[in-house]
C-alpha cells in the first residue's frame, strides 16, 4: 500500500493532484478515444461481415437455382426421349412430375401468357406456390418446357427441397437467415419461433441494414435482394441475415476489460511513482521546514541533512550555513543588548569597563579584550589606563600610565579601526600588556567624544588572522555602544555636579541672608547624612536626604531679617512669623517634581517627636524618618553655633542636652545613632566631616 502520510502538506497534496491530472486525464481521454475507436471498428466489421454473409448466402441461392435448372433440363430431355424424369439431382427436388400444356394441383395456378412466352422461351419458370402438406408454407416450384416448338407445350415440375436450396444446417450457429418474397412473404426462416418478418417497404436500396424486432428487442440484420426475373422470371427475393451480437459484446467486453485494467494499471503506475517522487521532494521540505520551526525557537544549533544529491542539498547547506550566521549574530545581538543596558544602566566609567569584557566572551572570537581611557595631561603627553579581560579568565588586569604619543593619538581619532601588530619593537607601549599576554594582532576601535579621543575598544588575537567582517561590524558596534555609554556617564557626572553645585549654592545664599546662619544648611546635611549612613540607609535616600538637607530652611527667604538678626529672645508674634519658613520652604519646592520625596523634610524638620513639634503636630513614625533625623542634626548645630542672642554651646554639651529630649523632641533610635557617633570622635568632640553621596570631580 501506498502511504499517504506525505500527503498531509498542501504542496504534497497540489503536486500530487497535478502528477495525476497530467498523467490520469490524457491517459483516460486515450482510453475512451481508443475505445470508441475499436468500438466502431468492431461494429463496422461486424456490419461489413453481416452484409456479406447476405452477399454470399444471395449468390449461393442463385448458383443452387442455376444447378436446379439443369437438373431439370436434364429431366426435360429424359421425358423428350420418352423417358421418366428422373435425374442425377432429384434428391434436391421433392417430386419432379410431367403436365401436358397446363399446370395441375397447387403448383402455382394457371400459367400467364409472360410465363408461358418465357416456358417457350427454353427458360425455367420459378413460382412459390403453397405447399402440399402446409396451406400457409411456401414452396418453391420450377418449371420447364420439355419441347418449346411443338404446339402443345409439356412441362416438367419439380418441387425444390428445401434442404438443398437453403442448406440451414450448413449456417453458423449464431447466424440466422430469413429469404423473402416481394410480398413480404417468408420463404424460409432458419429460426421458426420467428413469426413476424421485418418491415421492407421503406428500404433506400437493394443492400442495406435495417432494425428487425424479435419479441421484444429490436435487432440489427442485413439484407440484399436476389433478382430472378431475367432468368427465372419470378419476383425478388430478400436475403435477411442476422448474426447474434453477443460475439461482438464479447469482443467489446474483453476490449472494456483490457482498457479498464490498462488503465488501472497505469494510475497505480503513476500513483506509484508520483508518490515516490513527491516523497523524495517534500521529504527535504519537511526537513527544512522543521529547521526552520526550531531556529525561529532560537534553536540556532539545528542542522538539516538532505542526501538528495540536487539542488535540495545545496539548499541544506545553505540553510545549515544561514542557521550558523543566524545563531552567532542573535548570541551577538543579545550579548551586545545585554551590553548595551548595562552600559545605560551604569553611571560609572568602571561598572561600564567591567560590565563590557564581562559579556564579550560570546560575541567575537577574539582571545582577550581590553578597554583603554585616555587622559591628556598635557598638549604634549597622552596616558592611557588599560583595561584587560582574557577569553576563559575571571580575572580582570588593570595597567595605567601608559604614555601614548600625539602621533598615535592623531591616528586614533581620525580611524574607524587599526590593525596593530604586537611583539615588535614598535609595539606602543599602551598594547604592551597585550603582548606579554602572547597576543600577536590588536585591532583597535576608537572611542572619540566632542572630536576627542576619549577611549579605545582593544581585540587582540593570539594568531596574526584578522577578523572578519561580520565580526568587525560586531566589535565596531560594541565599541559604539561603550561610545554612547561614556557619553551618557560623562553627561550625567557633569549633570550632577551641575545639580549639586546650583543646590549648595542656592544653600549658600539663603544662609547669606543673616551672618548668623552661614553655611547652616551644609554642615546640617552633612551630619544629618553620616547620621542615615550609620542607620544604613539606601544611596538613593541618603541622596534625597541631601538634596533635601540644602535646602530645608530656603523658607526663611521670606523671612524678615530683623527676625533673623534680632539680639534678643523672639516674642510670641515674631515666633510665629518665623515658624512660617516650613510652608513658604513647601510652596517654594512644591512645582518642583525633582524635590518631591525631599519635601517631607522641609515640612517636617521641626515637628517633636511626642507631637509638641510644628506646623502639624505629627508625632512618632507619622514624621518621615529623613525629617527625624534631620531634627536632630538641625538642633545640634544650632546649639553649637553663635546666635545674636547667645554664644555657641560646647558640643559635649548639646549631646548630652539631646539625650535627655530622647523620646520627647527627638526619635530615641535617632538619638542612639547620633551619640554613638559623636562617641567614636575624638576627645575634641563631633569633629566636622564632609561626606558626599556623589563623588567630587573638582
Amino acid at each position: 500500500m501506498v502511504n499517504s502520510k506525505f500527503l498531509r502538506s498542501r504542496v504534497a497534496k497540489r503536486v500530487f493532484l497535478l502528477f495525476v491530472a497530467c498523467a490520469l486525464l490524457p491517459m483516460a481521454m486515450l482510453t475512451v478515444l481508443v475505445f470508441l475507436q475499436a468500438s466502431g471498428e468492431l461494429r463496422s466489421q461486424h456490419d461489413h461481415e453481416l452484409q456479406q454473409s447476405a452477399k454470399s448466402i444471395g449468390l449461393v441461392l442463385f448458383e443452387r437455382l442455376t444447378m436446379l435448372d439443369s437438373d431439370l433440363q436434364i429431366a426435360a430431355l429424359r421425358v423428350q426421349q420418352d423417358a421418366a424424369p428422373a435425374t442425377s439431382g432429384q434428391s434436391r427436388f421433392i417430386k419432379i412430375e410431367v403436365w401436358d400444356g397446363k399446370v395441375e394441383g397447387h403448383w402455382g395456378g394457371a400459367l400467364s401468357a409472360d410465363e408461358l412466352a418465357h416456358l417457350r422461351s427454353g427458360r425455367s419458370l420459378v413460382r412459390v406456390a403453397p405447399c402440399s402438406s402446409d396451406a400457409e408454407a411456401k414452396c418453391v416450384v420450377m418449371l420447364k418446357a420439355v419441347d418449346v416448338d411443338s404446339r402443345s407445350l409439356r412441362l416438367v415440375a419439380g418441387a425444390v427441397s428445401g434442404d438443398y436450396l437453403w442448406s440451414a444446417d450448413k449456417l453458423p450457429a449464431n447466424m440466422d437467415l430469413l429469404v423473402l418474397s416481394s410480398h413480404n412473404e417468408i420463404l424460409f426462416n432458419s429460426d421458426p419461433s420467428i413469426q413476424s418478418p421485418p418491415a421492407l417497404s421503406s428500404r433506400p436500396s437493394s443492400s442495406g441494414f435495417l432494425e428487425w424486432k424479435i419479441r421484444t428487442k429490436f435487432s440489427e440484420a442485413a439484407y440484399r435482394d436476389l433478382f430472378l426475373k431475367p432468368e427465372f422470371l419470378a419476383e425478388r427475393w430478400t436475403v435477411v441475415v442476422r448474426q447474434s451480437d453477443r460475439a461482438y459484446f464479447l469482443a467489446m467486453q474483453h476490449l472494456r476489460n483490457t482498457l479498464l485494467l490498462v488503465t488501472l494499471l497505469a494510475m497505480w503506475i503513476v500513483v506509484l511513482f508520483s508518490s515516490i517522487q513527491i516523497r523524495r521532494t517534500m521529504g527535504p521540505l519537511e526537513q527544512l521546514g522543521e529547521g526552520t520551526k526550531r531556529v525561529a525557537e532560537q534553536k540556532f544549533d539545528t542542522r538539516v541533512e538532505v542526501t538528495s544529491g540536487d539542488e535540495f542539498q545545496q539548499l541544506a547547506a545553505s540553510f545549515n550555513t544561514m542557521a550558523s550566521r543566524l545563531g552567532r549574530q542573535f548570541h551577538t545581538l543579545r550579548a551586545i543588548s545585554d551590553i548595551d543596558r548595562a552600559v545605560l544602566a551604569s553611571r560609572k566609567l568602571s561598572a561600564i569597563i567591567d560590565t563590557t569584557l564581562t559579556r564579550l566572551s560570546g560575541v567575537l572570537p577574539s582571545d582577550c579584550f581590553a578597554i583603554a581611557i585616555f587622559e591628556s595631561e598635557s598638549s604634549d603627553v597622552c596616558l592611557a589606563q588599560l583595561t584587560m579581560r582574557e577569553r576563559h579568565s575571571n580575572a580582570q588586569l588593570v595597567f595605567g600610565n601608559r604614555i601614548v604619543p600625539p602621533v598615535m593619538v592623531r591616528e586614533l581619532r581620525e580611524s574607524r579601526a587599526l590593525q596593530v601588530s604586537l611583539g615588535g619593537r614598535e609595539t606602543p607601549e599602551y598594547l604592551l600588556p597585550l603582548a606579554d599576554r602572547g597576543m600577536r594582532l590588536a585591532e583597535v576601535f576608537p572611542i572619540v567624544l566632542d572630536g576627542k579621543l576619549f577611549a579605545a575598544f582593544i581585540c587582540g588575537q593570539v594568531s596574526p588572522q584578522v577578523l572578519t567582517c561580520d565580526d568587525r561590524e560586531a566589535a565596531r558596534e560594541v565599541a559604539d555602544r561603550l561610545t554612547v555609554g561614556f557619553s551618557n556617564t560623562t553627561l550625567i557626572g557633569a549633570l550632577e555636579q551641575l545639580n549639586w553645585g546650583t543646590l549648595t549654592a542656592l544653600a549658600r545664599a539663603i544662609d547669606a541672608k543673616s551672618q548668623w546662619t552661614a553655611g547652616h544648611s551644609e554642615r546640617v546635611t552633612e551630619m544629618a547624612v553620616r547620621i542615615g549612613r550609620a542607620m544604613k540607609l539606601s544611596e538613593r535616600e541618603l541622596q534625597i536626604m541631601h538634596r533635601g538637607g540644602l535646602l530645608h530652611d530656603i523658607g526663611k527667604i521670606g523671612t524678615p531679617l530683623e527676625i533673623l538678626d534680632k539680639p534678643a529672645a523672639l516674642d510670641e508674634q515674631e515666633m510665629l512669623v518665623m515658624r512660617e519658613h516650613v510652608q513658604t520652604g513647601v510652596r517654594i519646592l512644591e512645582p518642583v517634581a525633582t524635590f518631591a520625596e525631599a519635601l517631607p523634610i522641609v515640612a517636617q524638620h521641626h515637628e517633636w517627636f511626642n507631637g509638641g513639634g510644628y506646623p502639624a503636630g505629627l508625632a512618632g513614625e507619622q514624621i518621615s524618618l529623613h525629617a527625624r533625623i534631620f531634627a536632630v542634626a538641625d538642633c545640634y548645630d544650632a546649639l553649637v553655633s553663635e546666635r545674636p542672642y547667645r554664644g555657641g554651646l560646647p558640643k559635649e554639651r548639646v549631646v548630652r542636652m539631646l539625650a535627655e529630649k530622647s523620646g520627647t523632641q527627638f526619635d530615641p533610635e535617632v538619638i542612639e545613632v547620633f551619640v554613638r557617633l559623636c562617641a567614636e570622635e575624638t576627645t575634641a568632640g563631633c569633629r566636622d566631616k564632609v561626606v558626599y553621596l556623589v563623588e567630587s570631580t573638582s
